[in-house]
């Protein structure tokens, strides 16, 4: 009897040891209250990247931002008219005659042409996304990101950036912008 008190006793102290300590951790850390608010930066960006137009539809602002961006020379990946996304990209060759042109167009979107540019290739992806505006009927929020993607001779990817240069954001949309108001007045 004396060995079974034993492995009671043990056993006992082994469940409260475990529940002391599953206690301790559960309590040991407060959340941070800031854990989930979005940075001043982070809005920032976001708004850099968000302008409201006024159409008829949503699809009347795909249809321009479609044609804006094949105005750029961008190729239409994927359109989902339903949920409003148009994805687009461009790709360039650093060995191809399209050279200087690239890095004309890197230099203008991020910056970052130059030493950069002893990559095989560069692709750039523009998303735009096209919502009804919660604020006002007939108003459309659209928001706009753009990715940068480097690969190398072996076709590994060497670099991934996002894009937050205002001025390129400046650039399409005042091309979306332009765009529109071809596309109201041919309907018109």
């Amino acid at each position: 009897m004396n060995t079974r008190n034993r492995q009671y006793k043990g056993t006992c102290l082994c469940a409260v040891l475990l529940t002391a300590a599953l206690a301790l951790a559960g309590c040991a850390t407060q959340p941070n209250p800031d854990l989930l608010r979005l940075s001043e930066s982070t809005l920032e960006i976001r708004a850099m990247q968000t302008r409201t137009f006024t159409a008829t539809s949503e699809a009347e602002i795909l249809a321009a931002t479609a044609a804006a961006l094949q105005d750029m020379e961008y190729n239409i990946d994927q359109i989902e008219s339903p949920l409003g996304v148009i994805s687009a990209s461009k790709v360039s060759d650093a060995d191809s005659t399209s050279e200087f042109t690239t890095r004309l167009l890197l230099d203008l979107l991020c910056g970052c042409g130059g030493s950069q540019f002893a990559a095989d290739k560069h692709v750039i992806t523009i998303t735009t996304v096209v919502l009804p505006s919660l604020a006002s009927e007939g108003e459309f929020v659209t928001r706009i990101t753009i990715q940068q993607i480097t690969y190398d001779k072996q076709s590994q990817i060497t670099s991934r950036s996002a894009i937050d240069n205002p001025e390129a954001y400046q650039r399409i949309f005042e091309k979306l912008s332009k765009s529109l108001y071809l596309e109201v007045n041919d309907n018109a």
